[in-house]
């Protein structure tokens, strides 16, 4: 048997993981192949039969991964909730908005807006534009981009905000945080965490740490909160 397990890890949450990982793998007593992807490429992944032994994504999917066998039942279990947040390039501002009606200025006043046009933010970004009445005056602005490269071209100075994962925002360098959606608004991104069927015995162990609660400081410095699943 192999003494590796391969684990899908959401884009958001990659810095985090890396931080860590060597710590897994000790508690583990194996070595872990990442196989970084956006939420939803995650579960069409699995869906179309690529091999795992850890796996984590949106909870949704992961329920339905279960129902279709592709992963274990009962293995299932919450890991964070990361919120939804805006960055911007240093120097702009000295407080960090977190309130509906300043957020609505932000976007308002802002010239460009970068989200991750096939990930889980994205999606989440757009309904929250439409329940703040905001769609017809914003999205115009608004630029789709692949995972990763909404808060690199505020970085680069090509888009004025990028709406992320407050991970991301906060493992990126050269820029700040401008404002971190409130929780009335109900955009956080939840993400859950469950084995393959037939996964290595030291997926189990990987999978004990990352929910143990020695992590939850850390978490919560890298703007990922304990949940529960419903």
């Amino acid at each position: 048997m192999s003494n590796e397990i391969r684990f899908f890890v959401p884009t958001a949450i990659r810095a985090f993981v890396n931080g860590v990982v060597q710590r897994i793998e000790v508690a583990a007593g194996v070595s872990i192949k990442q196989m970084i992807d956006l939420n939803p490429t995650i579960s069409e992944r699995v869906s179309a039969g690529e091999e795992y032994d850890l796996g984590m994504t949106n909870p949704g999917y992961a329920k339905a991964l279960i129902a279709a066998g592709y992963a274990e039942v009962g293995s299932h279990r919450a890991f964070g909730r990361v919120p939804l947040a805006v960055a911007q390039r240093p120097g702009r501002q000295d407080r960090v908005k977190e309130n509906v009606e300043d957020l609505k200025a932000l976007f308002r006043e802002a010239e460009s807006i970068a989200f991750t046009g096939v990930g889980t933010s994205g999606r989440i970004y757009l309904k929250a534009l439409e329940r703040i009445g905001l769609t017809d005056a914003v999205f115009p602005k608004s630029k789709a981009m692949g995972g990763g490269e909404p808060v690199a071209s505020v970085a680069a100075g090509e888009a004025e905000l990028a709406v992320a994962p407050l991970t991301t925002i906060l493992s990126t360098p050269d820029i700040v945080l401008a404002a971190v959606f409130p929780e009335e608004l109900g955009t956080h991104i939840d993400i859950s965490v469950f084995l393959g069927i037939k996964a290595h015995p030291g997926a189990s162990q990987a999978l004990s740490f990352l929910t143990s609660s020695e992590l939850d400081d850390e978490l919560a410095a890298a703007g990922i909160f304990r949940f529960a699943l419903d």
